[in-house]
Protein backbone atom coordinates (compact mmCIF):
# COMPACT_ATOMS: atom_id res chain seq x y z
CA UNK A 1 0.00 0.00 0.00
CA UNK A 2 1.28 3.85 -1.13
CA UNK A 3 1.71 6.15 2.13
CA UNK A 4 1.29 9.77 1.48
CA UNK A 5 0.38 12.73 3.47
CA UNK A 6 -3.65 12.40 2.57
CA UNK A 7 -5.01 8.96 1.38
CA UNK A 8 -4.54 7.98 -1.76
CA UNK A 9 -8.14 7.15 -3.29
CA UNK A 10 -9.18 3.27 -3.28
CA UNK A 11 -9.90 3.88 -7.05
CA UNK A 12 -6.82 4.92 -8.47
CA UNK A 13 -3.96 2.12 -6.37
CA UNK A 14 -4.97 -0.03 -9.33
CA UNK A 15 -3.89 2.28 -11.66
CA UNK A 16 -0.49 3.37 -9.94
CA UNK A 17 -0.09 -0.85 -9.02
CA UNK A 18 -0.34 -0.39 -13.46
CA UNK A 19 2.53 2.24 -13.26
CA UNK A 20 4.88 0.34 -11.29
CA UNK A 21 4.79 -2.46 -13.98
CA UNK A 22 5.68 0.55 -16.61
CA UNK A 23 8.62 1.67 -13.88
CA UNK A 24 9.82 -1.69 -14.08
CA UNK A 25 9.60 -2.12 -18.03
CA UNK A 26 11.35 1.35 -18.37
CA UNK A 27 13.87 0.68 -15.77
CA UNK A 28 14.78 -2.74 -17.91
CA UNK A 29 14.35 -0.82 -21.30
CA UNK A 30 17.00 2.30 -20.01
CA UNK A 31 19.50 0.05 -18.25
CA UNK A 32 19.89 -2.06 -21.48
CA UNK A 33 20.33 0.78 -23.34
CA UNK A 34 23.02 2.17 -21.39
CA UNK A 35 24.74 -1.42 -21.74
CA UNK A 36 24.92 -1.07 -25.64
CA UNK A 37 24.63 1.92 -26.85
CA UNK A 38 26.66 4.86 -26.32
CA UNK A 39 25.54 7.32 -23.51
CA UNK A 40 25.37 10.36 -25.75
CA UNK A 41 22.95 8.20 -28.33
CA UNK A 42 20.58 7.40 -25.84
CA UNK A 43 17.18 8.94 -26.86
CA UNK A 44 15.37 10.94 -24.36
CA UNK A 45 11.92 10.02 -23.81
CA UNK A 46 8.55 11.96 -24.56
CA UNK A 47 5.59 11.74 -22.79
CA UNK A 48 4.32 9.75 -26.11
CA UNK A 49 6.86 7.40 -25.49
CA UNK A 50 5.56 6.51 -22.50
CA UNK A 51 1.96 6.20 -23.19
CA UNK A 52 3.39 3.93 -26.19
CA UNK A 53 4.80 1.43 -23.63
CA UNK A 54 2.16 1.14 -21.19
CA UNK A 55 -0.13 0.21 -24.23
CA UNK A 56 2.48 -1.89 -25.78
CA UNK A 57 3.48 -3.36 -22.28
CA UNK A 58 -0.81 -4.15 -21.61
CA UNK A 59 -0.59 -2.29 -18.92
CA UNK A 60 -3.80 0.33 -20.93
CA UNK A 61 -5.74 -0.91 -23.40
CA UNK A 62 -7.16 0.96 -27.02
CA UNK A 63 -11.24 0.43 -26.64
CA UNK A 64 -13.58 1.04 -29.02
CA UNK A 65 -15.44 4.05 -26.88
CA UNK A 66 -12.73 5.57 -24.88
CA UNK A 67 -9.11 6.16 -25.82
CA UNK A 68 -7.89 4.13 -23.35
CA UNK A 69 -9.08 1.52 -20.59
CA UNK A 70 -7.82 -0.23 -17.42
CA UNK A 71 -8.77 -2.81 -16.87
CA UNK A 72 -12.08 -1.97 -18.32
CA UNK A 73 -12.45 1.27 -16.08
CA UNK A 74 -12.08 3.98 -19.14
CA UNK A 75 -9.77 6.91 -18.53
CA UNK A 76 -8.48 9.94 -20.70
CA UNK A 77 -4.85 10.46 -21.31
CA UNK A 78 -2.60 13.22 -22.23
CA UNK A 79 -0.84 13.32 -24.37
CA UNK A 80 -4.08 11.93 -26.61
CA UNK A 81 -4.01 8.35 -27.70
CA UNK A 82 -6.20 7.87 -31.02
CA UNK A 83 -8.91 9.54 -31.37
CA UNK A 84 -10.97 11.43 -28.08
CA UNK A 85 -13.31 10.04 -26.29
CA UNK A 86 -16.08 10.52 -23.66
CA UNK A 87 -14.55 12.76 -20.51
CA UNK A 88 -14.27 9.65 -17.84
CA UNK A 89 -13.47 10.50 -14.23
CA UNK A 90 -9.78 9.76 -14.02
CA UNK A 91 -7.35 11.51 -16.09
CA UNK A 92 -3.29 10.18 -16.35
CA UNK A 93 -0.86 12.60 -17.66
CA UNK A 94 2.38 11.51 -18.97
CA UNK A 95 4.98 13.66 -18.45
CA UNK A 96 8.46 12.52 -20.67
CA UNK A 97 11.98 13.79 -20.30
CA UNK A 98 11.50 16.25 -23.48
CA UNK A 99 8.11 17.11 -22.69
CA UNK A 100 7.58 20.92 -21.66
CA UNK A 101 5.90 20.39 -18.09
CA UNK A 102 3.99 23.84 -17.94
CA UNK A 103 2.24 22.51 -20.98
CA UNK A 104 1.24 18.94 -19.91
CA UNK A 105 0.03 21.01 -16.40
CA UNK A 106 -1.85 23.27 -18.38
CA UNK A 107 -3.40 20.85 -20.74
CA UNK A 108 -4.78 19.09 -17.73
CA UNK A 109 -6.02 22.38 -16.39
CA UNK A 110 -7.81 22.26 -19.52
CA UNK A 111 -8.90 18.69 -19.58
CA UNK A 112 -10.34 19.28 -15.76
CA UNK A 113 -12.02 22.55 -15.84
CA UNK A 114 -12.92 22.70 -19.57
CA UNK A 115 -13.13 20.05 -21.51
CA UNK A 116 -14.26 17.49 -18.70
CA UNK A 117 -15.53 19.57 -15.66
CA UNK A 118 -17.83 18.15 -13.23
CA UNK A 119 -16.78 14.46 -14.73
CA UNK A 120 -13.00 14.26 -14.35
CA UNK A 121 -12.13 13.99 -10.58
CA UNK A 122 -8.68 12.13 -10.69
CA UNK A 123 -5.65 13.12 -11.91
CA UNK A 124 -2.22 11.16 -12.21
CA UNK A 125 0.86 12.48 -13.44
CA UNK A 126 3.10 10.13 -14.37
CA UNK A 127 6.63 12.17 -14.46
CA UNK A 128 9.74 11.66 -15.73
CA UNK A 129 10.43 15.38 -14.30
CA UNK A 130 8.78 16.98 -11.89
CA UNK A 131 9.24 21.16 -11.43
CA UNK A 132 7.94 22.23 -8.25
CA UNK A 133 8.00 25.87 -9.29
CA UNK A 134 5.35 25.32 -12.15
CA UNK A 135 3.52 22.93 -9.84
CA UNK A 136 2.86 25.29 -7.20
CA UNK A 137 2.33 28.36 -10.17
CA UNK A 138 -1.25 26.12 -11.25
CA UNK A 139 -1.57 24.10 -7.79
CA UNK A 140 -4.47 26.56 -7.22
CA UNK A 141 -6.20 25.76 -10.24
CA UNK A 142 -6.81 22.13 -9.53
CA UNK A 143 -8.11 23.17 -6.31
CA UNK A 144 -10.63 25.53 -7.54
CA UNK A 145 -11.73 22.71 -9.94
CA UNK A 146 -11.90 20.16 -7.28
CA UNK A 147 -9.58 17.60 -8.51
CA UNK A 148 -7.83 14.60 -6.52
CA UNK A 149 -3.56 14.85 -8.10
CA UNK A 150 -1.29 12.32 -7.49
CA UNK A 151 1.73 12.45 -8.96
CA UNK A 152 3.39 9.04 -9.82
CA UNK A 153 7.31 10.05 -9.96
CA UNK A 154 9.39 7.29 -12.38
CA UNK A 155 10.97 4.77 -10.17
CA UNK A 156 9.43 6.41 -7.38
CA UNK A 157 6.18 5.71 -5.36
CA UNK A 158 3.15 7.58 -5.86
CA UNK A 159 2.31 10.53 -3.52
CA UNK A 160 -1.34 12.73 -3.21
CA UNK A 161 -0.42 16.18 -3.75
CA UNK A 162 -3.85 17.55 -3.55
Amino acid sequence: MFESAEKIPEKLIPILNGLEKLDRIKDKELRYRERVVERRRIRRLSGNDLLRNAVQGGILHPSLQYPCSFRGTPINVIPSYGKTGPCTETLLVFVGETDNFEVRILEAIEHCGVLCRGTTRYVIFYTMKWNDVVWKKHENSFRLIGSTVVQKPFGRMPIRIL
